[in-house]
């Protein structure tokens, strides 16, 4: 039975050491094991100007574009352009809207466990450390532990 509570801590460490993400990517191995010839191009070789990398979705116009939309601006009668202000602040207002819900959700799913889970968690190892190691002190002190742990965990049982 004792090999059983040495086990078990023993499997979670391990699967927890285990690394979560692993990547060996090198391009120029990935190049000559694929038979890549000098035609193609490669990360390399492509100019500096055309590699551009943003974390926001923001689009990107070119000059004529920006010209265009301008003109078309500026060709609009006075009703039509504030027809179109109109349309653009309801269209700016749902999608600020939608952005506001996914922040508070990618909060939460950043943050990974919710913050009652953590306490149960570690109140209960702690519990059972404590109940392991044996002694009337850590009896006592292992009970209160996993008293505390399952309030936590009951907590965050009700709010699911």
């Amino acid at each position: 039975m004792k090999k059983l509570f040495y086990l078990i801590p023993l499997a979670i460490f391990a699967s927890c050491s285990a690394p979560k993400y692993t990547a060996g990517i090198n391009s120029k191995e990935e190049n000559t094991l694929a038979g890549a010839n000098s035609s193609t191009p490669s990360i390399n070789q492509a100019d500096e100007s055309e590699l551009t990398a943003s974390i926001k979705a923001v689009p990107t116009l070119t000059e004529e574009a920006r010209q265009e939309i301008k003109t078309a601006y500026l060709n609009m009668s006075k009703s039509e352009r504030k027809e179109l202000r109109q349309l653009l602040k309801k269209e700016v207002k749902s999608i600020s809207q939608v952005n506001k819900k996914e922040m508070s959700v990618a909060a939460v799913q950043r943050s990974g466990i919710d913050h009652d889970l953590k306490l149960a968690a570690i109140f209960g190892a702690i519990g059972i450390v404590a109940l392991l190691i044996s002694g009337n002190a850590f009896y006592i002190i292992g009970a209160i532990a996993l008293i505390i742990g399952a309030v936590f965990f009951i907590k965050w049982l009700i709010r699911q």
